[in-house]
């Protein structure tokens, strides 16, 4: 017999790849787009304002060398413009009134703090405009070799009437800590008794030092050329041959009405501001605050000092060379 025949039936496990789904990225939508185009645009004027701040940086470095320096201790409206001038032209790196910049050192000064004014000195040989007249025991004991000129008018009457029209032309709280009035009209007494002491308190302290100090009468024109060569380094016994400077005076002023309007308006809106951050600076305004005025009054000394750099060289290298003629 044969043996039984037995079928036997495997099953097998199939086992199944996991399906793979394809994730696709999604479109931008036109919100992202103009996202992007905003980023890129800005990007490039963020870029470029890095780039000139580091250039800014590097050009307004200290100089290596100064002259000996000169201070313009005269007030307001004696002719310190003029003064500041005649010693451009004899190639003296000259810091006058800049607005912004001359605003936040006066405020500086008023509140006590001579650390800005200090700086400012180590870029600069000679100094006009407020604050520094009332800076001048300071920086005579700092510069030993430093020389002093005293600008003033023909007499009290004619510096308070140019005085009336140059404070006439807007009301600065600052008028009041220099001339002991913001305005002249019915404090006439107060603001020539200001003149007067300030005068006064400069020649007591310079009586004993003949060498390193000069009055200057505005009024006097040529003559004074004279007067500012004793103090500053002109050409020996000689005097440039030009006539001395006239600067800031009140037909300067006069430049239509327009221009006069805009200047008007501009002056009333930076004495505001200026004002306004001075009083939340020194008087107790938000911390935030306080710090953002930080940064702005660095980087706007930082921009003037640059551009003052530039100009001084521009001026160097296209001035005309000065004659001279015997006193």
């Amino acid at each position: 017999m044969g043996a039984p025949s037995s079928s036997s039936s495997s099953s097998s496990a199939v086992t199944h790849a996991p399906a793979i789904t394809t994730l696709s990225r999604p479109r931008p939508t036109d919100d992202d787009n103009g996202i992007m185009r905003y980023a890129r645009a800005a990007l490039i004027p963020l870029l470029l304002s890095v780039l000139l701040l580091l250039a800014a940086r590097q050009i307004a470095q200290p100089p290596t060398s100064l002259r000996p320096k000169i201070f313009v201790i005269g007030l307001s409206k004696t002719g310190t413009s003029s003064i500041g001038d005649a010693l451009a032209l004899l190639r003296y790196k000259r810091l006058g009134w800049k607005d912004i910049r001359s605003r936040h050192l006066v405020h500086t000064w008023a509140n006590g703090d001579f650390r800005a004014l200090i700086n400012q000195t180590r870029y600069f040989d000679a100094f006009e405009d407020l604050p520094w007249p009332f800076m001048y025991r300071h920086m005579a004991e700092m510069y030993p070799d430093a020389k002093f000129v005293l600008s003033l008018r023909r007499d009290e009457r004619t510096w308070l009437e140019s005085m009336r029209r140059h404070v006439g032309r807007g009301s600065w709280q600052a008028y009041g800590y220099f001339y002991g009035a913001t305005e002249v009209e019915g404090h006439e007494e107060v603001v020539v008794e200001s003149y007067r002491n300030h005068t006064e308190s400069v020649r007591a302290y310079f009586r004993d030092q003949p060498h390193r100090y000069a009055e200057l009468v505005i009024d006097d024109g040529d003559k004074n050329w004279e007067v500012l060569c004793r103090m500053a380094e002109c050409d020996g016994d000689r005097v440039p041959s030009i006539p001395f400077p006239k600067s800031n005076t009140a037909a300067h002023w006069q430049q239509g009405t327009v221009v006069s309007n805009l200047h008007v308006l501009w002056s009333w809106f930076v004495t505001r501001v200026e004002e306004r951050s001075a009083e939340s600076y020194y008087r107790g305004g938000w911390a935030a605050v306080n710090k953002v005025l930080d940064v702005c009054w660095s980087l706007v000394s930082l921009i003037e000092q640059a551009c003052s750099e530039l100009y001084y060289k521009a001026m160097l290298a296209t001035a005309e060379p000065l004659t001279f003629k015997s006193m």
